[in-house]
């Protein structure tokens, strides 16, 4: 039987696939979707086969998977979009794998892709014709799937990389990063990244000076992305009732309240996903919800919704299990930033989730463990 250190390769190339095919989805080339698809399907596929012939899972994991990946997998059959079970499959199947080492892979894939996209579209053949408010201007030059990814992709990554470091956090770093990250926030013109990567930064330093004694009174935060979910909601619904405070917060939040009410009032509220939910990036027919929640809940229903909710609100609880203040800081930083961010369940902006891949795999420890991963 093949041992997960063996299959740790394809994994790699699983990852490989995956992100490459999601960017370049993105991106205006002159190739197949349907390419694009199968480079995402081969993924999945590979991901699986580690997953399959994982000799060390349990009944419970075993369960688990099945039960999660098959609502997801069901969810997704009336549009034939598997983005989210594919994704869910690669981070399980990087269950046994180093944290720090695969976030670093996916780091240098998007750098790489970044770095492509911006000499395509100075060649002419990426054209930068993407429009986001109403106000009709332009943002950028380096092409939609630039702007759309680096802010909140270094976001997550500035984290993750101080938190997998395995040394106490200094200044110096926190102060680096934070630069860093004003200065791709002035190029893309996405200031809350900014701010949210200031904020989380910030946290993760003072963190490591605070104890908390009760960590069971944490467990409340438990349900915040419910909590989130059903604000964003009620918002929404107050928005299009002409309410004026909400009509106000709309025009500061860039449209966030009024787009989600276009969709709920023209595609609804389905149990599965709707396969008649369309986004256009158009200047004269912009549509999109940045709202995580509420983009899942249009696009995947009521049951990718739930089973979303039911993984972040593991996730948290995870952290107060290990009792572990910085992840449980970052842990939150993402899940507030779904609030204004609708893509955070795609592993090229969610490398978050391979940290905690290996979570039914070892036991709960609630002393600091670095490494995330059961060392050999």
């Amino acid at each position: 039987m093949r041992t997960i250190k063996k299959s740790e390769l394809l994994m790699y190339l699983s990852i490989l696939f995956y992100c490459t095919a999601l960017f370049l989805k993105r991106v205006n080339l002159p190739f197949e979707q349907n390419l694009y698809n199968k480079a995402m399907m081969l993924a999945a596929v590979i991901a699986l086969f580690n997953i399959v012939f994982d000799s060390k899972m349990g009944l419970r994991q075993i369960l688990f998977t099945a039960f999660l990946g098959g609502l997801l997998f069901v969810d997704s059959i009336p549009t034939g979009n598997h983005e989210i079970f594919y994704l869910f499959l690669i981070i399980w199947g990087c269950r046994n794998m180093d944290a720090e080492k695969v976030i670093r892979f996916i780091f240098g894939i998007v750098f790489v892709l970044t770095l492509c996209v911006a000499a395509f579209t100075f060649l002419g053949v990426i054209e930068n014709n993407v429009h986001i408010t109403n106000d009709v201007r332009k943002r950028y030059d380096m092409g939609y799937s630039v702007w759309s990814i680096l802010p909140f992709q270094y976001l997550s990554l500035s984290m993750m990389s101080l938190y997998l470091s395995k040394k106490k956090v200094k200044p110096l770093p926190v102060v680096l990063l934070i630069g860093i990250g004003g200065l791709i926030g002035i190029l893309t013109d996405v200031k809350s990244a900014c701010l949210i990567n200031a904020i989380g930064l910030i946290g993760l330093y003072f963190a490591q000076y605070i104890k908390i004694r009760r960590w069971n009174k944490l467990r409340i935060f438990i349900w915040i992305p419910e909590l989130l979910t059903l604000l964003s909601y009620v918002a929404v619904k107050l928005y299009d009732r002409g309410i004026g405070f909400f009509a106000r917060l709309n025009v500061i939040l860039n449209y966030r309240l009024m787009y989600p009410a276009m969709g709920l009032e023209q595609y609804g509220i389905h149990l599965f996903s709707n396969p008649d939910v369309q986004w256009a990036s158009e200047a004269e027919s912009y549509f999109g919800i940045d709202n995580c929640y509420l983009n899942v809940l249009v696009t995947w229903g009521v049951v990718g919704l739930l089973v979303v909710l039911c993984i972040y609100s593991f996730l948290i609880d995870y952290c107060i299990k290990k009792e572990d203040l910085q992840l449980f800081i970052i842990t939150m930083m993402m899940v507030f930033v779904a609030l204004m961010w609708s893509r955070l369940l795609v592993l090229i902006e969610a490398e978050i989730l391979i940290c905690y891949s290996d979570v039914f795999l070892t036991p709960f420890v609630k002393k600091r463990d670095f490494s995330l991963t059961k060392k050999k």
